[in-house]
């Protein structure tokens, strides 16, 4: 019992989700600024869906978005400016959680605007959004945190608010289940979709993957056609495809298998991004993956690193010396 205690009081994965909110702010703020020039296109009043047939809709869904507050072009305009600038200010850890509901709030609106130019990044996005306002997202890499060291050298005594005992574990419970809740997410998605291409019969004899990267809207006509050239790459692709992602869950059990999971996972979605073009989903799963690392992995990461550097170092200097010693010996 003591054990489940300490594990739910201390806040877990912090360098992980850090970085996962840099990835996210990133990933709306690419979306906001390559649609600058047709916003009123894709969300104005008078755009692709109306604001009658939106807001019709939306009264069945029992929704409500901020672009129900104004049926005029002025507040698509609040909105792709105003959530440019909370992007930058989440992206830099400036009033994280105040900053994080605002990136809920203003990717959900724009996602219920226009219901028909979503993808599955934006989806996985919507949801995580939700979950990690709950989480200490602002810890690491953050403005935030580089104003709490100033104040803290500046030796203010803490305010009895943060010195409560209780406080602290409950914002870390929370934390913690909010972790939990994303990561579960996370692994249903893979596991899911995973099961899902097991029922296909395209995935079933091998051909699932050839005739995916065959549609249009997902082509890259520089790179594609190179999978097409071996029949046996495209199958091993495909059955290699739905095993990883049926035992992704159970990957995650294991510390070293964990660690092949993640990069097995970063090759494949970089590998979407290359050769179907889907960069945005695939920067926004890449964000996803980091949050599985704890921070012991990071530091064994950093600690692994620096000793590489240092054999890379020592043998280059070795080869220095043994050049400098043969042109010596040459003289």
């Amino acid at each position: 019992m003591d054990k489940i205690m300490r594990f739910l009081t201390k806040e877990h994965a912090l360098i992980g989700l850090s970085i996962t909110r840099i990835f996210f702010g990133i990933a709306l703020l690419y979306e906001l600024l390559i649609n600058i020039p047709i916003r009123y296109l894709l969300w104005g009043p008078k755009g692709l869906v109306p604001f009658a047939e939106y807001r019709a809709d939306m009264m069945e869904r029992h929704v409500w978005t901020i672009f129900d507050l104004s049926p005029t072009e002025w507040m698509v305009d609040l909105v792709i400016f105003g959530g440019i600038l909370i992007c930058l200010l989440y992206i830099i850890g400036f009033q994280t959680r105040i900053m994080g509901v605002l990136m809920f709030v203003i990717m959900f609106s724009l996602y219920m605007r226009n219901l028909d130019i979503t993808h599955g990044g934006d989806n996985i996005l919507r949801i995580l959004l939700l979950y990690i306002m709950f989480t200490s997202v602002g810890r690491y890499f953050s403005v935030d945190q580089w104003l709490k060291k100033r104040r803290e050298k500046k030796a203010k005594p803490p305010s009895w608010l943060s010195r409560s005992q209780l406080l602290t574990d409950s914002k870390a419970v929370i934390h913690n289940f909010a972790w939990l809740a994303c990561v579960i997410q996370l692994v249903f998605m893979y596991f899911s979709s995973g099961s899902y291409k097991i029922m296909g019969s395209l995935w079933q004899n091998g051909t699932g993957l050839y005739y995916a990267s065959r549609v249009q809207d997902f082509f890259n006509p520089d790179l594609t056609p190179l999978l097409w050239k071996s029949d046996l790459i495209m199958i091993l692709m495909s059955y290699g495809t739905v095993l990883f992602q049926v035992a992704f869950p159970f990957l995650l059990l294991n510390r070293f298998t964990k660690y092949v999971a993640i990069l097995s996972a970063c090759m494949l979605h970089i590998g979407i991004a290359a050769f179907m073009g889907l960069v945005d989903f695939s920067w926004i799963m890449i964000g996803c993956e980091m949050m599985l690392l704890t921070n012991t992995d990071f530091y064994r990461l950093r600690d692994y690193s620096r000793q590489i550097r240092k054999r890379f170092r020592a043998s280059s200097e070795q080869k220095e010396v043994q050049i400098a010693t043969t042109i010596e010996q040459a003289k």
